[in-house]
């Protein structure tokens, strides 16, 4: 499906939503009691404003209904507007081909929060956003039919035991940035590229075999770990807590990444006949490895992409904007093609809490924020849901390989 026309007329900023929203809220819901007994028995169509690739199918029907605590999501409300806030009202963010700004981010995100502080029901709730909030709909991956289809995964933030020092079992290093990486402008694409000197020249940085096996990176271990598989989980999660031999537990982050291309050890396995697509998680990863022991470097290896770390000021798990996560609410999107920070539905489905039988699941129909991206995320048709920290948040992100569907919500352009 094309993207729309980049001539869709912007949003009007002629018509502010008043600051005294909740003196507006009484008089909007008696509008909204009067209009529900019409619709109570049956789903709202969604809005047929424009979608991100396409647009949102008339014949599509959503019911907004949540399936988690509503002061998480306040939570995860309060981390985006820290974000959006810290950003010149004008900057603009990607919704498709469509842009929105930092202030027309920050104004939805107001408004929704005060429609769910009296836990509306799913009927009312429903009505009000289709009533004040333009819907637009992730196209979803060609590779997973029918359209609108994404493809949602799991994150979390492991807990595992380190040492500062290298000292058996503790054996396996996460690195801190090395003095012999050096960033250039990438002034075509508007980025930052890591790199090395090598002769008077900027040259690629090592791969994650080289880093591992010439020792280039030597002299700045941050901390040993005693698996070299989960030091490989944390260059996947982005950030993890240490539990030290002291018992101090210590968070550590992302803090940059050698600049080679992600490939996932997942796929290579399933591509070579090690594990079936069916098989493909965490665990099964964890079991082969542990299995075929003479293979794991090799399998390692594959992705040359490799995480530089740096210890956090405080235990939550931070995404890419610099706020923390929450759990069951984060997501990790391409935010080239959605805005960062902004408010998603999705729906989809997930393991039951603490089960270790991957045939329990139940739905999963809940508001969502964007406040992470990752190398593996990129395109319209991924979603990486962020689980929390620990042992059940692993169980349940190392199963989620789900099909699903996404919606950003923004207000309508008369009422920002």
């Amino acid at each position: 499906m094309p993207w729309p026309s980049a001539n869709w007329p912007k949003p009007s900023r002629k018509r502010p939503v008043p600051d005294n929203v909740d003196g507006l809220m009484p008089v909007v819901r008696f509008f909204l009691f009067s209009l529900l007994s019409l619709l109570i028995c049956c789903p709202v169509a969604a809005d047929t404003a424009p979608a991100i690739l396409g647009q949102t199918p008339t014949k599509r029907r959503l019911r907004f209904t949540d399936d988690l605590e509503y002061h998480l999501l306040h939570k995860a409300i309060q981390e985006s507007l820290h974000y959006l806030r810290q950003r010149p009202p004008a900057a603009e963010f990607p919704l498709g081909s469509l842009s929105c700004t930092a202030n027309d981010l920050i104004r939805s995100l107001v408004f929704f929060d005060h429609l769910i502080k009296s836990h509306p029901s799913p009927e009312l709730l429903t009505l009000e956003i289709t009533t004040f909030f333009d819907i637009y709909e992730a196209a979803g991956t060609s590779n997973v039919p029918p359209p609108g289809t994404v493809l949602v995964t799991g994150y979390y933030q492991p807990v595992f035991p380190g040492s500062l020092v290298r000292k058996a079992p503790f054996l396996y290093p996460l690195y801190e940035i090395p003095g012999n990486l050096v960033l250039r402008r990438n002034h075509t694409v508007a980025s930052v590229q890591p790199g090395r000197f090598q002769g008077g020249r900027f040259v690629p940085y090592w791969t994650r075999k080289e880093i591992e096996n010439l020792g280039v990176a030597k002299g700045s271990e941050l901390v040993w770990l005693k698996d070299p598989f989960d030091a490989y989980l944390l260059h996947i999660q982005g950030s993890g807590l240490i539990r030290l031999r002291d018992g101090t537990l210590k968070g550590i982050h992302y803090a940059m990444k050698n600049g080679r291309p992600y490939s996932s050890i997942g796929k290579y396995m399933v591509h070579t006949g090690k594990i079936t697509l069916q098989e493909a998680g965490i665990d099964t990863i964890r079991g082969y490895l542990v299995d075929h022991p003479e293979e794991l470097h090799q399998i390692l290896d594959t992705n040359q992409s490799f995480i530089f770390f740096q210890w956090a000021t405080g235990h939550d798990a931070v995404g890419n904007l610099g706020r923390p996560l929450t759990g069951g609410r984060s997501i990790a999107i391409d935010q080239r093609c959605f805005p960062a920070g902004g408010l998603a539905f999705l729906q989809s489905r997930r393991p039951v809490a603490g089960q270790k039988n991957e045939k329990q699941w139940i739905a999963l129909n809940r508001f969502v924020l964007a406040q992470d991206t990752g190398s593996a995320i990129r395109g319209p048709g991924r979603v990486d849901l962020f689980w929390g920290t620990g042992e059940q948040a692993g169980q349940a992100a190392g199963k989620m390989k789900e099909t699903g569907t996404l919606f950003f919500l923004l207000l309508k352009k008369k009422f920002l």
